[in-house]
């Protein structure tokens, strides 16, 4: 038997409210667990515990002392990519951290740094620069490179570079985005910045394509443009697209080209 905490009414365990002054007993009396259950869950986690923790064990030693000299901030040699990545163990947003952190990684810093020397050769201007840089524990490393520059007063050019130390992917993605555009006919690139966007994307005729398709599509654009939606409406050919958002109460277009170099900027 329980008492009201309220009252003092006593009342049998299991009752909710109390029923002589209609307390809600919930928020003042919890069953006590299954003592049972408790016991086999604590069985189960000791069980596992023997066998996972040697098995983290092992393969925190297999890691190398390499592995171990990253968590502590020492500057090592990068060692060769061995096996599959199970887990990543360090990451850096600028190529004087990474630098600083291994001692053989100077001439991938360097060859970053060519790269980024010719597109400021294509386009002159104040470059922003955004490193995502991971390292995972089998020792591939993961470059993502963003660079972007201001083409006039309402457009911006857009270079992604992504790639790895196993070859395994090699991207690149030419971007060029017009903001707080007002008139059909502005979301379009002149006839300057198509050839700006072509200084980069090498000769083809995909970007081109996919906005004279989208010009035929003014009608259907005036009659959505009050509703269009997060994801805008556009063309798409494989990975390049033309693309027009809402934005706030104008819109944003944006003219994306993906392609595979030839050449990895580590090689």
């Amino acid at each position: 038997m329980k008492k009201c905490p309220r009252c003092g009414h006593e009342l049998k365990d299991d009752e909710n409210f109390c029923s002589h002054c209609g307390l809600d007993l919930r928020n003042h009396y919890h069953r006590k667990p299954n003592n049972k259950a408790m016991t086999y869950l604590l069985y189960v986690i000791i069980f596992f515990s023997f066998i996972t923790i040697p098995l983290l064990y092992s393969r925190i030693l297999s890691g190398m002392t390499g592995y171990e000299t990253i968590q502590q901030n020492e500057k090592v040699a990068l060692p060769a990519i061995e096996g599959e990545a199970t887990a990543l163990i360090a990451s850096y947003d600028t190529l004087a951290d990474f630098q600083n952190q291994f001692s053989n990684v100077d001439s991938i810093v360097e060859n970053i740094q060519q790269y980024e020397d010719s597109l400021a050769q294509k386009q002159e201007g104040s470059w922003t620069k955004t490193y995502v840089i991971q390292v995972t524990d089998n020792y591939n490393i993961y470059y993502d490179l963003t660079y972007q520059v201001a083409v006039d007063e309402h457009t911006t050019l857009q270079i992604e570079r992504s790639f790895d130390r196993a070859h395994s992917y090699n991207d690149e993605k030419i971007t060029m985005i017009k903001n707080d555009i007002t008139t059909f006919e502005s979301l379009f690139l002149s006839d300057s910045q198509q050839q700006l966007f072509q200084k980069f994307s090498g000769s083809q005729n995909i970007t081109t394509q996919l906005m004279n398709d989208f010009q035929k599509r003014q009608d259907e654009f005036e009659k959505k443009k009050e509703t269009l939606g997060h994801y805008g409406m556009g063309n798409y050919d494989e990975q390049s697209s033309f693309v027009v958002y809402p934005q706030q109460k104008n819109f944003q277009s944006k003219l994306t080209y993906v392609h595979t170099p030839q050449e990895y900027i580590d090689e």
